[in-house]
């Protein structure tokens, strides 16, 4: 088979059930061969890092090339879908360029005013979880209490700002000052959970309690939350960031599980796929915010792969502020 290019990939060293640290990740050369018939390849601009990506490395072994929501150019197209020089969103690696089937591949055109990195943030996986856990699971109402668990993370704060948007009263919980304080600067409240205190700013909050939570983290935290939800009160489940470096999910210590019965709670696991015929829509529902100013993301770059590997331990650890991003 004919090789076409060059692509650098950021391989494991390790057996991923070992610990990610700074040292886990080697970047290598290889040639790319040609695309075979209905296949695509891709030069690679930015990619998403996101913690779930840890779950998948458990399984893998030394030389395995992680996966990761991209954004970038055709390069080399046996498809009549995509023409050399397009740009298209697609599920890929973390690699330089790849090859893809072009059926996984969606064109993609930069609405006006929007930069080409939040193809993989605020309108790719992280910003379309936020957008169908808010608007399709949570359903906020104006007025109502409602709290987002690890609201500085990816998803965080894209559901914390459309919660804020219907007109409900949003607290972000997150873990340190420069959380607490990248909050506010997207117009959210937030209270820092590392602080002995923190339940009780909760209760100052919302004396008669949550209407809704919408969780990112699971956990002690969250169990805390769920314990200070009103009657008909629901949580919208979207990760479990607190175990995330686990080979299992920890359990969700309640004081009383029952307390689901006797305050009538709802509790929607969700995935951003289960809504996948709405992408487009919601897309463009997001673009248009993103344009109008009524939505922002603070964003930590990585300066390509050699550099993932270290930004990606420190996102599992919580020591990344803001969403993670590989300008490759």
């Amino acid at each position: 088979m004919a090789v076409s290019v060059t692509t650098h990939e950021a391989r494991l060293t390790h057996d991923g059930v070992d610990p990610i640290t700074a040292d886990s990740f080697e970047v290598v050369e290889r040639g790319l061969p040609s695309a075979l018939d209905g296949e695509i390849v891709i030069d690679v601009r930015f990619a998403s890092l996101d913690p779930s990506q840890r779950i998948r490395l458990r399984s893998e072994s030394v030389g395995f090339v992680p996966p990761a929501g991209i954004v970038g150019t055709v390069v080399d197209s046996r498809s009549d879908q995509f023409a050399v020089g397009d740009t298209v969103i697609a599920p890929g690696a973390w690699a330089t360029k790849v090859c893809i089937p072009a059926a996984a591949a969606e064109r993609y055109e930069a609405p006006d005013g929007v930069a080409l990195h939040h193809a993989v943030g605020l309108l790719g996986l992280t910003g379309l979880t936020a957008y169908f856990g808010v608007t399709r699971v949570l359903r906020p109402l104006a007025g109502e209490k409602i709290v987002v668990t690890g609201a500085f993370g990816g998803v965080g704060q894209v559901a914390a700002q459309l919660i804020a948007a219907s007109g409900a009263d949003v607290l972000g919980v997150t873990g340190g000052p420069e959380k607490v304080d990248g909050l506010k600067r997207l117009g959210i409240p937030a209270v820092d959970h590392r602080r002995a205190d923190w339940l009780a700013e909760i209760d100052r909050w919302a004396p008669d309690g949550l209407h809704a939570v919408f969780d990112n983290v699971w956990g002690d935290a969250s169990a805390r939350l769920v314990e200070r939800l009103r009657p008909l009160g629901r949580v919208a489940l979207c990760g479990q960031m607190s175990g995330i470096g686990e080979a299992v999910v920890p359990p969700l210590p309640l004081d009383n599980w029952f307390r689901l019965v006797t305050r009538s709670l709802t509790v929607q696991g969700f995935r951003a796929v289960d809504f996948a015929a709405e992408n487009v829509a919601a897309r463009r529902a997001l673009a248009d915010m993103i344009a109008s100013g009524a939505l922002g993301q603070e964003v930590h770059v990585a300066s390509g792969w050699a550099a993932a590997g270290s930004a990606f331990a420190d996102l599992l650890t919580g020591r990344v502020v803001g969403k993670l991003i590989v300008e490759v």
